[in-house]
């Protein structure tokens, strides 16, 4: 295997859109990964972990590659976009090292770092055009088409995967008229759909509340790190008196280029190219990553008498309106058209012990191995050979996918194709509800 760090796809000035980078004469040092977008630190870092320090600069649009050893036939190629709530992440992060997957999968993989936060979804008039974070992936991926076979890959046969915002953006991609031709297949994990893309109305109040926070910063010319502190600013403000107010403040704007207008913001409206494979799904409890860092919703669970019920109830309905549902009713409405193969899942195992049950990014370790999520304590004291063999179901299943659009794989349960109107008791990965 061979790895190649911290390709620049793409370059851009502060506020601008991404164009291509300039060449370079002679060999490039491939050996380390390129700068991480300005950002601070995870709010969900008690779940996942912290990941190693990485240099964070604004000139940060570079990718990796990893491949297998020469062969004569191309490979597919699955290109990943990292999570993090449109404001934290980076997909040089330890804990999407995709050497399991290119081993076991014989695929090539990249993975894409791009902008977040204000840096890269601010909208602005005059000042940031919006949806930066998004023309930067769709960059990459133009970079892919463009390179891939040198590296072993087959630009024909390119998977978008993506977790949390990650899978947000593919939903997104999948309305841009920028995106055909760029890949064949998604696989979707945990988006959260029912947030839906953030309307103009929402862009332009949260860009005020910024400019009301700068405190004489300018956004043009403050160092980065100085922003980062008034976006912090923006966001306590944006919880509201009571503090409840969680919307997220950026993401793919509707309407904004790359996504067109008439601006919609449901992504099941927006789907434009229906001949796309897709691999979607969710995990059981997503919003315990949440639900269970805030002191006010620990203390109703730790009411006598109901109080446990009345938490779990919350958590399954909340899951269920951000992500349970809106992602089942985004395959409906994918496979309605019948143009393409869709598959739907619920991830389902759970640690014992388990510290934040089975929550939002518990699927990731099974994604990318164990080897970088060592210290997450969303996997409690779970010994690493417990996770081992259910990970080789999971990434069997996603590079079979990303080679034929089929997930299924010998010596597994049958995994059927989706159909609008499917009980939602689909594949499951790990032990299914009672």
């Amino acid at each position: 295997m061979v790895h190649f760090r911290g390709i620049p796809y793409a370059q851009a000035a502060r506020f601008e859109p991404a164009r291509a980078a300039d060449a370079w004469d002679g060999v490039r040092d491939a050996s380390r990964h390129g700068p991480i977008c300005p950002q601070p630190q995870s709010p969900i870092t008690p779940v996942m972990g912290t990941p190693s320090d990485a240099l964070q600069d604004e000139a940060c649009l570079t990718l990796s590659v990893s491949t297998p050893v020469a062969s004569a036939k191309p490979r597919a190629v699955m290109v990943w976009f990292h999570g993090g709530a449109y404001v934290v992440g980076a997909a040089s992060f330890e804990w999407y090292q995709p050497d399991v997957l290119v081993r076991e999968g014989d695929v090539v993989v990249v993975t894409v770092n791009y902008r977040v936060g204000l840096f890269g979804y601010l909208y602005s008039p005059g000042v940031s055009p919006g949806n930066l974070g998004l023309l930067d992936q769709l960059a990459a991926l133009r970079w892919v088409q463009t390179n891939v076979a040198a590296f072993g890959g087959d630009p024909s046969c390119v998977t978008v995967f993506g977790e949390s915002a990650g899978g947000h953006s593919i939903a997104a991609m999948l309305a841009c008229p920028e995106a055909k031709g760029l890949f064949r297949r998604a696989i979707v994990q945990s988006p959260h759909l029912g947030v839906g893309f953030v309307a103009l109305t929402r862009a332009e109040r949260v860009a005020t509340t910024l400019n009301n926070s700068l405190q004489g910063l300018s956004l043009r010319t403050s160092p980065a790190q100085e922003l980062l502190a008034a976006q912090r600013r923006m966001q306590l403000t944006l919880l509201g008196p009571s503090g409840l107010d969680s919307t997220p403040a950026f993401g793919p704007v509707a309407g904004v280029a790359p996504l067109p207008a008439p601006a919609q913001t449901d992504p099941c409206r927006a789907i434009l190219h229906h001949d796309i494979d897709l691999l979607i799904g969710s995990t059981r409890e997503e919003m315990r990553a949440y639900f269970d860092l805030d002191p006010r919703l620990t203390a109703l669970r730790d009411l006598p008498w109901l109080g446990a019920r009345a938490y779990t109830r919350l958590v399954r309905t909340i899951t269920d309106r951000v992500f349970t549902h809106p992602v089942q009713r985004f395959a409906d409405t994918h496979a309605a058209t019948g143009q393409s193969n869709v598959y739907l899942y619920r991830f389902e195992w759970t640690p014992q012990p388990a510290p934040f049950g089975c929550c939002h990014t518990l699927d990731l370790p099974f994604t990318f191995g164990v080897e970088g999520w060592r210290n997450a304590p969303m996997l409690g004291n779970t010994p690493p050979e417990h996770v081992a063999a259910l990970g080789r179901e999971l990434r069997a299943a996603w590079t079979c996918f990303a080679r034929s659009g089929d997930p299924n794989t010998k010596g597994t349960p049958h995994w059927a194709r989706h159909t609008p109107g499917m009980s939602p008791a689909r594949r499951f990965f790990g032990d299914a509800p009672s």
